[in-house]
């Protein structure tokens, strides 16, 4: 194995072995509910254990692309574009450290069908893009099937669902500014992404005026 493709390495494990570290807890958490759960069973326990079972598929999903994904056919240069991508990506699980207050049944309800939905929408979209998966801007092929066809960055779009569904549950002033910085971040993040593709795939224009949207159809 060469320098290059040994740093390659280096650099998918840290992100791989965090999201099968986060899977191990995940998967504690729904062995609780299915076999140790003594609690209602109604919609909110069916809710919660989906966004779990959501959850759960996501990080594995992230750490199997990560090790398989192809290499990087050009990066975006700079630190900023890499600092932006990394507090994108961490951000929205801050949100779940804040001060909790108990949900109401519907704030409950609610929530956690926007988690399930983000969820789905990202396992969706994953599965499109494949040995593609990237954290940081960089092109590796230009995917435009399946939910790429209706807007141009749909991970993007279920981060935000997932993370507004985070701040219905938990409620606060220091969520609402989490939830706008990051909205602000994935915006920057998606401009460099957009360059580094623009720059490396000659039909990325022609893709992007057939796909306006960025977020959502008429929207953004």
């Amino acid at each position: 194995m060469n320098g290059a493709a040994l740093y390659d390495l280096a650099m998918r494990l840290p992100l791989a072995l965090l999201m099968f570290y986060n899977a191990l807890f995940v998967g504690r958490d729904i062995y609780v509910h299915l076999f140790l759960w003594r609690g209602p069973t109604g919609l909110t326990y069916a809710t919660s254990l989906a966004a779990l079972l959501a959850t759960e598929a996501y990080l594995l999903l992230v750490a199997a692309l990560t090790l398989v994904r192809l290499r990087p056919v050009r990066k975006l240069k700079g630190l900023a574009p890499r600092v932006t991508a990394l507090a994108a990506g961490l951000l929205p699980a801050s949100l779940a450290w804040l001060p909790k207050v108990e949900p109401t049944p519907f704030r409950q309800l609610a929530g956690t069908l926007l988690i399930v939905g983000g969820m789905a929408l990202a396992l969706l979209s994953l599965g499109w893009l494949g040995k593609s998966f990237s954290v940081m801007p960089e092109a590796r092929r230009l995917v435009t099937g399946g939910p790429y066809r209706f807007v141009r960055h749909p991970v993007y779009l279920a981060g935000m669902i997932q993370a507004a569904g985070l701040l219905l549950l938990y409620p606060s002033l220091a969520a609402v500014l989490l939830f706008t910085v990051e909205v602000t971040l994935q915006i920057v993040r998606m401009r460099y992404e957009e360059r580094v593709l623009r720059d490396t795939f000659p039909d990325y224009d022609d893709y992007a005026r057939r796909t306006a949207a960025r977020l959502v159809p008429g929207v953004y």
